[in-house]
């Protein structure tokens, strides 16, 4: 069997279950598709069926530009048989100069394109809980979902197009020379079939005929309908407690911070609430000191006008809850014998702030009931609508739960699911720290990195943990998931002048998080912003719709990000020095537009400094971590059309702005604002 789709030709031989990906000038990877029974056995290859399990059928089909490959696994035996893995193995073409995309598990995992051999470093083991797919037996080189191969012009790009039911993963086999083996992986976890019973696996999609954005973009696309992606028309602005107050926040705190964003003006949609107003994880219903009315609370947000959020980490429990004392069956457990009396081990969910956490078994329906009582407390009783949903791959830690025949991500699902029902279909649903893929369909907005930090780098510490180096480089690398699975959360942008931050900085978040047009929060205490922390924060409200990151395939920090203006058709231009050095960037307009001798009326636009720049072509020296954001704009009779009130120029909300003696005048919504644009 074969089918080609453009330059992807993909076939397969039934006699041996062999599988080749080739392009135009030859074979990309080559292979076979095997299953494993639970406890070791192979089946599948030509040599290795033992009589049970059997690769029944692979049948091929074009799909969203690209071949799939949906294998059937059959129980060819007389008893029933569990099933522990089916697998691609692939010998590749790709050498010493190919690069490799890797997808991580959960929100804050590190993502990017990697040179062969190269690696994100190892998880601290009591972060590894929280960070891998502790079911992955090679996590330094997993790619979890999706992956793509790069060497020059020719590349793959492969993933499992459905994730509702298996956590399906690539392992990559690379050293400096090149590629060895390329591993796609859909782990069974012991699914039980009956003599005759036949069960599909999600459809495996390859792709060798574009670039590699391109190639994640279309198989995002393709996740993203078969899912059923939520993805709201607007991305959420606002305001966030956690990056000054921590858990020490204050119900007065939270009142301050209101009355000050009234008076300032900016226009945003949430003031949400982070961690610190409950006792314990688990006691979510258990308010602690520094809080007496959440209701109360919640009401003052919506009568000034925003949306009340709140944080809460649904199926996590640590140590010292009452929940944990109260409920010990409710958890994930060490996995037994069978032989187990009362409730058992719970499997290791991590250590944070002093604290060992544990996962709730989200298949025990009676955590189901909790999960969807708190649940209506706060969105019901309280009347926050407006959920980021946290530390959420607890419910997907490997191990032993109520239902067992169900997976570890079917498990997730269902706490998921009895989430959003109890929310209702008002509320809006932010996941943070979950499993990406498996969360399609299910939330309006992901966080895609790990936490931003009032500083760039931690010296020694992994991909994976707060640092603002860390937040920029996901943000970067899984744009191409936004607007596909849900809107994009880069985390909360800090500008005030006390942070460890340096100008640049905080000037270079901005714009990333204008240009690539995902959930734009602020995390400062408002009275310690100044005149030019106000003024970045204003222009990156709100964001543009998207941004197109490019140099994926090259850079393991893209530098450069276009988004379209709205107002005009024009494009803007953010161009980033990722580096530790200073170094020069180069902005060519005549590639965005304009053309020497002709449109007398288009000009270059600085977005950061607000003025008109000479052009076409600027060459700016960037200090480390820097930016600079381009357009080309009309300015015709004076008038600087499309948004010029914002950074990006991407904002849906402003049509037309006119700059006079240092003051914006734009219209946003149909109403006339100004800004005062003039820098100190």
């Amino acid at each position: 069997m074969n089918e080609r789709r453009a330059d992807t030709a993909v076939t397969y031989d039934p006699t041996g279950h062999e599988v080749t990906v080739a392009d135009d000038a030859g074979d990309l990877l080559v292979g076979t598709v095997r299953a494993t029974e639970a406890g070791g056995a192979d089946a599948g290859a030509a040599d290795g069926d033992d009589g049970r399990i059997r690769v029944a059928e692979v049948s091929l089909s074009t799909e969203g530009g690209g071949v799939t490959a949906t294998t059937t696994v059959e129980n060819a035996g007389e008893e029933p048989v569990r099933v522990s893995d089916v697998t691609f193995a692939f010998d590749t073409a790709f050498g010493a100069d190919a690069r490799v995309y890797r997808h991580g598990y959960q929100s804050w995992t590190p993502t990017g394109t990697l040179p062969v051999g190269e690696q994100f470093p190892t998880e601290d083991p009591d972060n590894a809980p929280m960070m891998n797919d502790l079911a992955a037996s090679t996590d330094d080189r997993v790619s979890s979902y999706l992956t793509g191969l790069v060497e020059g012009d020719r590349g793959v790009t492969a993933g499992f197009l459905e994730h509702d039911r298996f956590c399906t993963r690539f392992e990559v086999d690379d050293d400096d020379d090149g590629v060895a083996t390329l591993r796609a992986v859909c782990p069974l976890e012991g699914t039980l079939l009956t003599p005759g019973e036949r069960v599909e696996l999600p459809p495996l999609w390859l792709d060798a005929d574009r670039g590699l954005r391109e190639g994640l973009a279309a198989l995002a696309d393709r996740v993203g309908e078969r899912m059923d992606a939520r993805v709201p028309e607007t991305a959420p602005t606002g305001w966030c407690s956690w990056y000054h107050y921590f858990t020490d926040v204050t119900e007065a705190d939270v009142r301050e911070n209101l009355a000050e964003l009234r008076e300032w003006g900016i226009p945003v949609d949430v003031v949400q609430i982070d961690d610190g107003y409950m006792e314990a994880f688990g006691d979510w219903r258990s308010i602690a000191d520094g809080f007496e009315d959440m209701s109360a609370v919640a009401d003052d947000i919506e009568t000034a006008g925003y949306r009340p959020g709140l944080w809460l980490a649904p199926f996590y429990v640590e140590s010292g809850a009452d929940l944990y004392d109260d409920h010990p069956e409710w958890f994930v457990t060490e996995p037994t014998d069978g032989t187990r009396e009362g409730p058992g081990t719970p499997v290791d969910g991590g250590f944070r702030a002093g604290s060992a956490l544990y996962g709730l078994d989200t298949t025990h329906p009676e955590v189901l009931d909790w999960l969807r009582e708190t649940v209506s407390t706060v969105v019901d009783d309280w009347g926050f609508t407006y959920l980021k949903l946290d530390f959420l791959f607890a419910a997907a830690l490997p191990g032993e739960r109520h239902d067992a025949e169900a997976t570890r991500i079917e498990a997730y699902r269902r706490g998921v699911e009895a989430i959003a029902e109890a929310a209702g279909d008002e509320a809006f649903l932010l996941g943070c720290g979950a499993p990406m893929a498996p969360s399609v369909g299910l939330f309006d907005a992901m966080r895609v990195g790990p936490d931003t930090d009032p500083t760039w780098e931690t010296p020694g510490e992994s991909g994976s943990q707060p640092a603002l180096k860390n937040a920029v480089r996901n943000t970067l690398t899984r744009n191409v998931l936004h607007r596909r699975w849900w809107l994009n959360d880069p985390d909360c942008q800090l500008v005030r002048g006390t942070s460890d931050l340096s100008g640049a900085e905080r000037e270079a978040f901005a714009a990333l998080v204008a240009a690539t047009g995902g959930v734009n929060v602020f995390s400062d205490r408002l009275a310690e912003i100044d005149a030019s922390g106000r003024r970045l924060l204003e222009r990156s409200i709100p964001p543009a719709t998207g941004g197109e990151v490019i140099g994926l395939d090259e850079e393991r920090f893209p530098s450069r990000v276009v988004c379209d203006r709205p107002g005009d058709g024009a494009a803007t231009v953010a161009l980033f020095n990722w580096a530790d050095e200073p170094s020069t960037v180069r902005f060519d307009a005549r590639e965005y537009g304009r053309t020497d001798g002709a449109g007398a009326d288009r000009v270059v636009w600085d977005g950061l400094s607000g003025e008109v720049v000479d052009g076409p072509v600027v060459e700016r020296e960037l200090p480390p971590h820097g930016a600079a954001v381009f357009s080309v704009v009309s300015a015709e009779g004076g008038d600087l059309l499309g948004d010029a009130a914002t950074l990006t120029g991407g904002s849906a909300r402003a049509s037309t702005a006119t700059l006079r003696d240092g003051t914006l005048a734009a219209a946003v919504d149909g109403e006339d604002v100004t800004f005062a644009l003039d820098r100190e």
